[in-house]
């Protein structure tokens, strides 16, 4: 049995994570927003009000957090970048995710983003937490299909 964590997360959690990001999430990066990995967890560590490593084994496998998208409607910005390895332990970080993102659906109503077409284990782990994905549409630089997904506090 893993022994799975969920602690908050540190550059040096990212340190760790960069070697290993898996390439769709690097491919979302860089067709969506033209960043690299190292980009977008710089910005996420830095933005985010809630952001967490995922361990399995003492190895990080994934970070993830919501970075405020509007103070008006209290919206935040979910993301996450995982490692090969996060699928192997998916099941475990469910059952440790879904705790904490009720707790911050109690800061942030309504979560709303975008994924990759391309990038299945995103969409997977998106539709396990109860996250709702619409037809996907061109976007980025060179038009490559995302799909917008939200989810809502009930």
């Amino acid at each position: 049995m893993p022994i799975v964590q969920v602690i908050p997360a540190t550059h040096e959690h990212a340190q760790e994570l960069l070697p290993y990001v898996r390439q769709a999430d690097r491919d979302e990066f860089e067709s969506g927003w033209g960043m690299t990995p190292d980009q977008v967890l710089s910005y996420g560590l830095e933005h985010s009000a809630f952001c967490w490593a995922g361990l399995a084994n003492g190895e990080v496998v994934t970070i993830f957090g919501v970075t405020p998208a509007s103070i008006l409607t209290g919206s935040g910005t979910p993301w996450l970048i995982a490692s090969d390895r996060l699928d192997k332990y998916s099941r475990a970080f469910i059952r440790h995710s879904r705790p904490l993102l009720a707790g911050i659906l109690e800061t942030f109503p309504r979560f709303e983003n975008y994924v990759d077409a391309r990038n299945v284990a995103a969409k997977q782990w998106l539709h396990w937490m109860g996250f709702r994905l619409y037809e996907p549409v061109p976007a980025g630089p060179n038009g490559v299909l995302f799909h917008r997904f939200t989810m809502e506090k009930n």
